[in-house]
């Protein structure tokens, strides 16, 4: 069994192993450590961007992630109090960039990724538990431990990739610095037809008490229900309150199935420093968002496509290690002012409680959904999280249509919302 690798990923989610897929695709050897004895199948994120998608269809997954998800053509915001939806298609996109998005789990993406990791070579570890975190001038020396026993493991470069909870921030002493709000968000994965009653494949619904998001998320029916619940109430006794959810959502009598359920604090903070010394931090583990808008998991792919990238540069001695630093800077950077900002403002939209800001709040949705160049902004705002720390001659440098600086759109955005 290989005791080091040039680079050490921890965490077997979405973003830890598509950064596996990135770096292998460039000749570098690459281990990746699950402390859970599988990937997690617990309902989190499941709406792919065309940002997103512009990494699947690099990467070469694209065909296989579109064989597993629904393919989203619009999206809806619904207003149930004053029977108010409006609808935004992804075909004013065409032309500039995908005129899609996908859903599914995101648990679905981190098992093609898996696949594809392995058939380049990359070793995944699960039922490893890393305990300890060491780091000389050469290299990063992690202790695991595992059902065998204690070990240690080498590699030039560490990834934390383990979550809101991470292990590997912890070990560098970073803090996590924002906010926790007052509620949490409860996911569902349900079958159901929600099609027979005017929902679209995603819709994001606008209320005081039952803000959330009803999504397809597979071709056989399943779907996912979030939505938020005072985080005074006990999280382990949320499933004896679904019932109660489920019915101002659905007619009386509608037949559901819940088939997983997970309750969930929501943040909005990020690590102090996403690099020390030889180790990086990346998604959830170097910033927590609310979901509302997806902008959580589309930040942290990209805080790892891009790593991934200059990882090889400096391997090769094509850049100086000096550029990590511009890496973990302009990723807390677009953390905060991007993905956090976006988010947060999505947050106070839905789960708006002064009426005059709600019928505001309508207007602005209905002139967005009817005019094409609005409808054009807000699609495109995912794109500005992939920052501009990219090399010109990198393979993400033609991803963003939007030219990734200089987006003089983000204060018109704000207008609309």
């Amino acid at each position: 069994m290989n005791t080091h690798a040039d680079v050490i990923i921890v965490g077997a989610g979405p973003v830890g192993l598509l950064t596996a897929v990135a770096l292998a695709q460039e000749k570098i050897s690459v281990l990746v450590l699950e402390a859970d004895a599988v990937i997690s199948n617990a309902p989190r994120a499941a709406v792919y961007f065309p940002s997103t998608l512009a990494v699947l269809d690099e990467l070469g997954m694209l065909e296989d992630v579109a064989a597993q998800s629904v393919k989203g053509i619009s999206f809806a915001t619904r207003v149930p109090e004053f029977n108010f939806i409006s609808e935004i298609r992804h075909e004013v996109m065409r032309g500039i960039t995908y005129d899609y998005q996908l859903h599914c789990g995101q648990d679905e993406i981190a098992k093609i990724a898996m696949r594809h990791a392995e058939a380049l070579g990359v070793e995944v570890r699960f039922n490893n538990k890393v305990t300890d975190l060491q780091q000389s001038p050469s290299g990063v020396t992690l202790t695991v431990e595992t059902p065998e026993g204690s070990s240690d493991l080498r590699g030039s470069w560490v990834i934390g990739a383990d979550g809101a909870r991470s292990t590997v921030r912890r070990l560098l002493g970073q803090t996590f610095d924002g906010h926790t709000w007052e509620n949490r968000f409860v996911a569902t994965n349900v079958y159901c037809d929600f099609t027979k009653h005017g929902y679209c494949p995603a819709n994001i619904i606008a209320d005081p008490l039952d803000a959330g998001v009803v999504m397809a998320i597979d071709k056989k029916g399943l779907w996912r229900v979030t939505y938020q619940e005072d985080a005074s109430f006990p999280a382990e006794t949320h499933r004896d309150r679904i019932p109660g959810r489920y019915a101002n959502i659905l007619p009386p009598g509608e037949p559901y199935e819940i088939v997983s359920s997970n309750p969930y604090t929501i943040h909005q903070r990020a690590a102090s420093s996403f690099r020390v010394g030889r180790t990086f931090l990346a998604g959830d583990s170097a910033h927590a968002t609310n979901p509302l808008g997806g902008l959580g998991l589309t930040g942290g792919i990209w805080d790892g496509m891009i790593l991934a990238d200059l990882i090889a540069a400096v391997m090769r001695n094509e850049a100086k290690d000096e550029v990590f630093d511009r890496w973990a800077a302009e990723r807390r950077r677009v953390f905060w002012e991007v993905a956090s900002a976006g988010a947060s403002e999505n947050k106070r939209m839905v789960e708006e409680k002064d009426l005059a800001k709600r019928k505001i709040d309508m207007e602005n949705m209905r002139a967005t959904a009817e005019n094409p160049e609005l409808s054009r902004l807000m699609m495109l705002y995912p794109f500005r999280l992939i920052g501009d720390v990219i090399r010109p001659d990198s393979r993400w440098a033609d991803a963003d249509p939007t030219g990734r600086i200089g987006l003089d759109f983000s204060e018109r955005r704000s207008q609309f919302l």
